[in-house]
């Protein structure tokens, strides 16, 4: 372990809470990397000067960074800059195998690079139960013909975890 522990900051947007997990199992690998690490839901985030690295995380929506993560890239946009920045997404879009969106998932990322210099992009499936969902959210659902399940692969989620974590500690 370093003498002095890189900080990290975990932040994210959620709608029905599978982005939170996701961020949540992160947090946990940079931890037990023995990385000083918080995880904040994007709304609730304060003064971010004391960490030298921020793992920002959104579900995707009809393609598009849900608007929280995007109004916080935006408005923390000056305290961003200089600091090592990695950006997850997860949604249904990465989930059909015979049509891989994984494209979209990553242009939707690199929509946010005129609000932050991201070095690291990861992207995952997400869950969709149609019973927990807005009657708005159901039409979206039904009308982009997606299908109910869960396609998160957790392990993807620690191995990239991994990886993101040699990469802060060696900053």
């Amino acid at each position: 372990m370093h003498m002095c522990a890189r900080k990290v900051l975990v932040t994210y947007a959620t709608k029905y809470g599978t982005t939170r997990e996701i961020a949540e199992e992160i947090a946990a690998a940079l931890t037990g990397a023995g990385l000083d690490t918080d995880i904040i839901p994007v709304m609730e985030v304060g003064i971010i000067d004391a960490y030298d690295a921020v793992v920002i995380g959104s579900p995707l929506y009809m393609g598009k960074i849900l608007v929280e993560a995007r109004e916080f890239c935006e408005q923390y946009k000056p305290y961003l800059e200089g600091k090592w920045i990695a950006f997850f997404v997860s949604g249904i879009a990465v989930c059909k195998e015979e049509n891989n969106n994984n494209e979209t998932m990553l242009a939707a990322i690199d929509a946010m690079s005129e609000y932050v210099k991201i070095e690291e992009k990861g992207t995952f499936g997400g869950r969709l139960s149609l019973d927990r969902l807005s009657e708005s959210d159901m039409q979206l659902a039904s009308i982009a013909g997606a299908s109910e399940g869960d396609f998160l692969d957790m392990e993807d989620v620690r191995a990239w975890a991994k990886e993101i974590g040699r990469k802060i500690a060696d900053l």
